[in-house]
C-alpha cells in the first residue's frame, strides 16, 4: 500500500474510534487498540484494552459524550503511524451541565496484520 493510501486509513481508524466513542458503543472500544496498547488520559492512570472496555463504559454511560479530532499530522514508518490532532470535546452530565474541553492529542499506531490499530494514545488538555 502506498504512503498516502497507509495515512488514510490511519486517519480512518481515529474517525471510527471517534464514531464509537460518540455513539457509546462500549463494546468496540477496544477493538481500536493491538493487544498490548495503552489509552495514557491526562490526569489519569494508563489504561490497558482491557481497563479501557471498564472505564470507558463507566464514562461513557454517565455522561452524553462528543469528541471530534482534528488530524495535523500522519508520519508513517514502517509499522508505526504517529498522529498528532487536536479533539474538541464537549459532555453533557445527567443534570444538563455541559463541559467544553480542547486537547491535544497523540497517536502511536502500529500494524496489526493489514490494519492500523492504537498501540499509545495519550492527550493533555489545553486551554480553550
Amino acid at each position: 500500500m502506498s504512503t498516502i493510501n497507509e495515512k488514510l486509513a490511519a486517519e480512518q481508524v481515529l474517525q471510527g474510534y471517534a464514531e464509537v466513542l460518540n455513539k457509546a458503543n462500549i463494546s468496540l472500544i477496544s477493538s481500536f487498540y493491538t493487544f498490548d496498547g495503552l489509552f495514557i488520559p491526562h490526569g489519569y492512570k494508563s489504561l490497558t484494552k482491557k481497563e479501557l472496555d471498564v472505564a470507558g463504559g463507566k464514562l461513557l454511560k454517565a455522561k452524553d459524550f462528543r469528541i471530534n479530532f482534528d488530524i495535523e499530522n500522519v508520519t508513517i514508518g514502517n509499522e508505526f503511524a504517529f498522529i498528532d490532532a487536536t479533539a474538541q470535546t464537549t459532555t453533557i452530565g445527567r443534570g444538563g451541565e455541559e463541559t467544553r474541553e480542547k486537547s491535544r492529542d497523540f497517536f502511536v499506531l502500529r500494524k496489526d496484520g493489514a490494519d492500523w490499530k492504537i498501540y499509545r494514545y495519550l492527550f493533555n488538555r489545553v486551554q480553550n
